[in-house]
């Protein structure tokens, strides 16, 4: 070991931000006798050990331990897992570009580490890191890329990467891609029977449908999780991942609904043997408490779960919530009960440190082990090549036989070759004697064939003269034909060449038609493609709009709960309400094909539904009465028709129905004669007597009157058992 690297052992044993356990674990591990890369590579596991258990100090300092390590092994592999674990450690502290950045300092590294799984998990870290960046093109991209490479090793990992695609699909509100890639990630974790990652799919389906508007299929998947939960094996005490209890769409909630939904759930929860998420419900309704600043409501959820998890399996969650109600006894002022509870924490902490040190020792042992098993697998590679040796020898014996054997059969072959020549010389003598015999009958049949010779060549010469003949009329013939064949030639490539001249005009009128064909169809895509993206950015637009609206009204609500004074109160509220009727219409627009007209039924109803949420009003308090035309209105008549609605019906639920007597509220809105009739009315106290409409200078009538003047509205405001406001708008515009 190098001396700066025993200097880094000693300052680590020295720092505060380690336990005694883990110094004594890195001590050890400083004095094993290994090459660098299982040196490194134990350093990165105990690295990840801490990150997963929450202490990313100590796993960037063991990360920094290891560094020097990572590069002297000059192991690819080893390479990516080192920048992989700086990566997630990254991303725990939201440093989303610096993250990846590290992932991209492995990616030369992928095809020498040959190891699928290690690639696959950074691809699959660089999506989600573009993803929390709103780089959704790039997170495709890798995600992409993480799935090929899981199709080659382990093809069930997708569903993780499947369900990251459907989360950014629902970022960008593209719901039906969302859906299908939550619906096969939750295939998959089913076909597969992994509990723990079919209940978190479970559980991204139940909020994905929550967050689309889907009751029907919120309740189905609601009804799957809870029957998943009953066939849960018996707990054996250890801490789980809280997967089985969903509360994302109670934040809107009035507290006390929530209270009583948590307190339901929780009791559900005990029943069935779940402390771990029967704790977690109760964690929630203290906290809502504690925000409420009701610290005696919030004391009495943290008390059981001290008493739920006071297993010895359960002590870390056991201190954290006896930690929790150390501060609620304190904000409820009961000091001497809050001291008890203080030194009660003193002695689980000395617990807890106990526990620690024993699963520390536990950790040492594991990597003796290792240390053991690899100076085991060392010697049986040594007896391996040993082995292979030993065989090459033999191979070396064996091919000296066979040379030897090779000579053998070559001497052989010689001797045949010898006796063969032998033979072949005696046959030439033989047949020597019979050629002489042979050469005398052949001179006889030579001049017999002579005179036959001559004979024929005198007969011939008879044949050619006759022949000659009648090559001169043959000539005389053919010369004639050759004229007519000449003159029949002309004519046919007159012909052709009048053919080709057509094909060829015929061919050039097709090609000018087809290109001016394809012209107009590039100028229609052209056309179709700004089209397509105006009607993109336009609802973008309108999203955005929405989104800010939305903002401001969150923003409102929140100062609203700081004021005290009770007709400021009122004021904010009453406009978080018109920028929340606002919201609507620019939701409307984005949400529906038309994003230049917003449906009149659909928008009052919702803003109904608002309004009546925003006053606690319910049917056994109000009963309401909307008659409203199906029309498709332009968003300039829009706007101020919603906020005229917004301020008509919020006045209706705060002054109208008093001493708890049941309303009645009635909204017509209705187009007749070319005219729009606007009908508001109530069976309440009604107006002031003597009210005096033109000249009142309350602030919401005087924004009605504005807003008739902008809609050339006649507006009438009487009373008859009741408030009526009535108005005939005569400039409106539909889309």
């Amino acid at each position: 070991m190098q001396p700066y690297q025993k200097y880094l052992f000693s300052l680590l044993f020295l720092s505060c931000s380690f336990s005694t356990g883990l110094s004594q674990q890195l001590g050890n591990l400083s004095q094993f006798n290994m090459a660098a890369a299982p040196k490194a590579d134990s350093l990165l596991k105990l690295a990840q050990y801490y990150r997963i258990n929450s202490k990313p100090d100590s796993s960037a300092i063991i990360l920094n331990i290891a560094r020097p390590f990572v590069f002297e092994a000059q192991n690819p592999a080893v390479f990516i897992k080192y920048y992989q674990y700086n990566a997630l450690l990254l991303e725990m502290r939201m440093r989303n570009k610096e993250m990846i950045a590290e992932l991209k300092k492995s990616l030369p590294y992928f095809q020498q580490a040959n190891n699928y799984s290690i690639q696959a998990n950074t691809l699959y870290f660089l999506g989600n890191g573009y993803s929390r960046l709103k780089q959704y093109d790039s997170a495709q991209h890798y995600f992409l890329l993480a799935e090929k490479i899981y199709d080659l090793f382990n093809p069930y990992m997708k569903w993780n990467v499947k369900s990251s695609k459907a989360m950014l699909f629902q970022e960008t509100d593209n719901l039906k891609l969302a859906e299908q890639y939550y619906l096969e990630a939750y295939a998959m974790t089913k076909e597969k029977g992994i509990r723990m990652d079919h209940g978190v799919m479970l559980n991204y389906l139940m909020s994905f449908y929550s967050y689309a508007g889907e009751p029907v299929k919120y309740a189905a998947v609601k009804t799957e999780l809870l029957a998943f939960k009953k066939q849960r094996p018996p707990s054996n005490g250890t801490i789980a991942a809280i997967h089985v209890v969903d509360f994302a769409d109670l934040n809107s909630k009035p507290l006390e609904e929530r209270v009583t939904f948590l307190s339901a759930a929780k009791n559900a929860l005990l029943a069935a043997g779940d402390t771990i998420n029967a704790a977690f419900a109760n964690s929630t309704i203290s906290m809502a408490y504690e925000k409420s600043n009701l610290p005696l409501l919030a004391l009495p959820y943290m008390q059981e779960n001290i008493v739920l998890t006071k297993s010895q399996s359960m002590m870390v969650a056991h201190f954290t919530y006896s930690k929790a109600s150390y501060r609620l006894l304190l904000k409820a002022g009961k000091s001497e009960e809050a001291a008890q509870m203080f030194e009660y924490l003193f002695i689980l902490k000395d617990s807890i440190s106990n526990i620690d040190k024993n699963k520390k020792l536990l950790e040492l042992e594991i990597i003796y082990q290792t240390e053991k098993k690899q100076q085991e697998i060392f010697v049986l590679n040594t007896e391996k090549k040993l082995q292979e040796k030993q065989l090459e020898v033999l191979q070396l014996k064996s091919s000296s036989d066979s040379v030897l054997l090779i000579n053998e059969t070559e001497k052989r072959k010689a001797l045949f070759k010898e006796n063969l020549l032998k033979e072949m010389a005696l046959t030439e003598q033989q047949k020597n004697l019979g050629l002489l015999t042979f050469q005398n009958l052949l001179m006889d049949s030579i001049v017999e064939s002579e005179q036959a010779y001559n004979t024929l060549l005198q007969k011939e010469n008879e044949l050619k003269q006759a022949e000659l003949n009648n090559g001169l009329l043959l000539k005389n013939s053919l010369a004639r034909e050759l004229d007519l064949q000449k003159k029949q030639l002309q004519k046919e490539k007159q012909i052709k060449w009048g053919f080709i001249t057509g094909s060829l005009l015929l061919l050039l009128s097709g090609l000018l038609i087809y290109k001016l064909y394809r012209n107009q169809k590039l100028k229609n895509s052209i056309i179709q493609k700004q089209a397509t993206d105006l009607e993109v950015l336009m609802k973008e637009i309108h999203h955005r709009v929405k989104n800010n609206l939305q903002v401001v009204s969150s923003l409102l609500d929140l100062q609203s709960h700081s004021i005290t004074d009770t007709q400021a109160h009122e004021a904010v509220k009453e406009g978080k309400n018109r920028v929340q009727s606002m919201a609507l219409i620019h939701q409307n627009l984005y949400s529906e094909g038309n994003i230049k007209g917003i449906r009149l039924k659909e928008y009052v109803n919702n803003l109904i539904q608002t309004l009546c949420q925003s006053y606690n009003i319910t049917n056994k308090t109000v009963e309401i009465t909307a008659t409203i035309d199906d029309l498709n209105l332009d968003v300039d008549t829009m706007i101020p028709v919603g906020l005229v609605l917004n301020e008509l019906i919020s006045n209706s639920f705060k002054y109208a129905f008093k001493n708890n007597r049941k309303g009645e509220l009635t909204v017509l809105l209705k187009e007749q004669a070319s005219q729009l009739y606007l009908l508001v009315s109530d069976n309440g106290a009604g107006f002031p007597e003597g009210l005096d409409v033109k000249n009142n200078k309350s602030f919401g009538l005087k924004m009605i009157r504005a807003f008739s003047q902008k809609l050339k509205a006649q507006l009438n405001i009487y009373n008859d058992n009741g408030a009526v406001v009535e108005m005939q708008i005569t400039k409106y515009k539909s889309a």
